[in-house]
């Protein structure tokens, strides 16, 4: 698995899910990860379009801070995007770092 990966960012969303109970919460903390999420959404009867930031901030002994941003784009027909785009960013830190406490995490969740 690497950051940015398809693996990653459906380790990502399973991690997401479990972690914060009911998904309505914009800050939780699991596992020593402070977690905010932040939400920009617009919509016409052309177009509508929604980007989601989530910062992750480790900040004991190898800490580390994570950006991951779904940007989705509608048309005003189809209910389906006609974009979909996820990226990742390490603002700080160490990418093994990051990558171990989501493998400890997935076996958690297995």
């Amino acid at each position: 698995m690497k950051l940015g990966d398809t693996k990653f960012f459906n380790l990502f969303a399973l991690v997401a899910a479990a972690t914060n109970g009911d998904r309505t919460r914009d800050r939780w903390q699991s596992h020593g990860v402070d977690w905010r999420r932040e939400r920009v959404s617009q919509r016409s009867a052309e177009r509508a379009f929604q980007i989601e930031l989530h910062t992750l901030v480790h900040s004991g002994r190898n800490g580390w801070t994570l950006l991951m941003c779904h940007e989705s784009w509608w048309d005003g027909v189809k209910p389906e995007p006609f974009r979909s785009s996820k990226w990742t960013h390490l603002a700080r830190g160490n990418r093994a770092h990051v990558l171990k406490w989501f493998a400890e995490r997935e076996s958690e969740l297995d």
